[in-house]
């Protein structure tokens, strides 16, 4: 007697063959992807006057009722309740208030010359004696006071915090600059301030000395949006595109531009107007195509905010369909799918349910993409707030360049004939993935979790080959012009084995070791080039 799992194979088995001999064909002729629109759409949310999409914008608000009334003009009604819009709120950035004080005896500092306050810090109202934190054990004063780089400061306020220390000041020897702009990031748990050279040295020669320290800080919030919608029906089982429409605004923390910094706009045409622009099209396509009447599963877009602050709108909204037990049953993310170069296409997720690699390759067969496919469901891009769900999904990307992050962008650059391409693509793999007999079966990988970019107190200047998972090490993307690697002569496409003595297996791998390292330091690396291995020396 054949088990259930292996009928249920065979039946997959065959739907593939099927729709390889027969159904493909006539589908990809149907599907055909409207060049003009998807151009006049990319210019649209690449323009100047949207500012690069910064979330909680006045063109981020601009930018999200537009994407809402191409859902409604293709015919899709709301996701979730009575509109498009799905608001929520992210904080914008922290910043210190004009009150805050710091009194040494009876004598009170001058903000900004002798003192300030990092905006991480929380409003709070400490008096006690100050003593050098350097020696390790508990606290028996409540400030503490540190010689450090402001750089490090991040990984010693937690432990001090914990040794009964309640406040921090500390001096930076590598910086005459004490101030701080306006910071994003998760708030510090005691307050912490820099101090200038003079009151440094106070310090030191009167240790033991009373100090009144006040902080008044505040948390600046903005709403943005998720902008879903569905087509219309009473089936609850449906499948999702989505991509994210926010950008970097004016650069800031995330640019990759050393020299454009934060004065110019980051249009942010690939990443990811053109996945935006795609998904938008792709409903067009099918309603068009008449989908709700033959489809017994529905089809959703989604366009998340805030991706590029950590899948914050990706996030949510898979939080509040998992309350609502409206996941869906395939998650299909595109994130930079517009510069398609030699073909070539890159699928990341098919480890994430049964027979994802036979039906990509069925559909490609009338598409002829070089089709780079890697198992994860995890990375960083959207797909993964809803893999974390258990959902399968599918994240597809012409992959990354050297614009990528910075003021160059620009919607001149998408390829946009390969943009419908992809586009006609992704119409064909969801008509066929809303079949009843289609039910792909998740598969729970395990993956590594990648440290956040905030842990990282160095960079080497390149941009990851998120297409590479061959375990055999971590492949080099785009280097930037400047940058440490580039400097030590690394190349796109080298293969690093091993750095600062860490064996090197993939980019997870690469992350760990890269957030152990302090800026200064002088690191070597070892690498494969053209299957040759290399050594060389970088600092950072």
């Amino acid at each position: 007697m054949i088990n259930k799992l292996y009928a249920n194979k065979i039946i997959n088995t065959v739907l593939i063959l099927s729709l390889l001999f027969f159904g493909l064909n006539l589908e990809a002729q149907e599907m055909k992807a409207n060049a003009d629109s998807l151009k006049k759409m990319v210019f649209t949310l690449a323009s100047d006057s949207l500012k690069g999409r910064f979330p909680g914008t006045f063109e981020d608000s601009l930018t999200a009722a537009y994407i809402a009334g191409k859902l409604s003009q293709a015919g899709l009604i709301p996701l979730i309740g009575d509109s498009y819009l799905i608001p929520f709120e992210i904080t914008l950035y922290r910043e210190v208030c004009e009150n805050s004080s710091v009194k040494i005896g009876g004598r009170e500092l001058i903000a900004g010359e002798e003192f300030a306050v990092n905006p991480l810090s929380p409003e709070a109202l400490v008096k006690g004696e100050v003593a050098d934190a350097t020696n390790m054990g508990m606290a028996q004063e409540k400030i503490a006071f540190l010689k450090i780089s402001r750089d490090s400061v991040v990984f010693k306020v937690t432990g001090l915090k914990e040794r009964g220390f309640e406040a921090l000041l500390f001096y930076d020897s590598t910086s005459s600059n004490i101030s701080f702009g306006k910071l994003n990031g998760a708030g510090f748990p005691i307050p912490v301030l820099s101090v200038s050279p003079g009151v440094a040295s106070e310090l030191i020669e009167k240790s033991g000395t009373t100090i009144t320290i006040s902080t008044n800080t505040r948390v600046v919030k903005a709403k943005t949006y998720n902008v879903a919608g569905i087509t219309p029906g009473e089936n609850r089982n449906f499948i999702l595109a989505g991509a994210h429409y926010d950008h970097l605004g004016f650069g800031g923390t995330g640019s990759g531009s050393v020299r454009s910094g934060e004065d110019k706009i980051h249009p942010g045409a690939d990443d990811n107007a053109s996945g935006v622009s795609s998904v938008l099209e792709v409903a067009r396509l099918l309603t068009v195509n008449q989908f709700g009447d033959k489809s017994e599963k529905r089809f959703a877009v989604a366009a998340f905010g805030a991706e590029e602050r950590g899948l914050i709108g990706s996030a949510i909204l898979a939080d509040t369909l998992m309350k609502l037990g409206r996941l869906p049953g395939l998650m299909i993310n595109l994130d930079m799918v517009g510069r398609l170069r030699d073909s070539k296409l890159q699928a990341g997720g098919v480890g994430t349910f049964e027979e994802a690699d036979s039906l990509l390759a069925a559909i490609n067969s009338n598409f002829g993409f070089d089709l780079v496919s890697t198992k994860t469901g995890s990375g960083p891009s959207d797909h993964s707030s809803f893999n974390s769900k258990k959902i399968p999904v599918l994240y597809f990307t012409t992959g990354v360049h050297s614009e990528y992050h910075t003021p160059a962008d620009s919607a001149a650059l998408v390829n946009i004939n390969g943009l419908a391409k992809v586009t006609d693509f992704i119409a064909t793999l969801i008509t066929h993935s809303v079949t009843p007999s289609f039910n792909p079966k998740y598969i729970q990988l395990e993956e590594s979790s990648m440290p956040s970019r905030n842990s990282f107190k160095v960079t080497l200047g390149i941009i990851p080959d998120f297409t590479y998972d061959k375990g055999d090490g971590f492949r080099i993307g785009p280097v930037s012009d400047g940058r440490p690697a580039q400097k030590a002569g690394l190349l796109e496409g080298d293969i690093i084995v091993e750095m600062g003595g860490r064996k090197i297996a993939n980019i997870y791998d690469y992350m760990s070791a890269l957030g152990q390292i302090k800026k200064g330091e002088i690191v070597e690396v070892c690498f494969i080039r053209d299957g040759s291995q290399k050594n060389v020396k970088i600092e950072l």
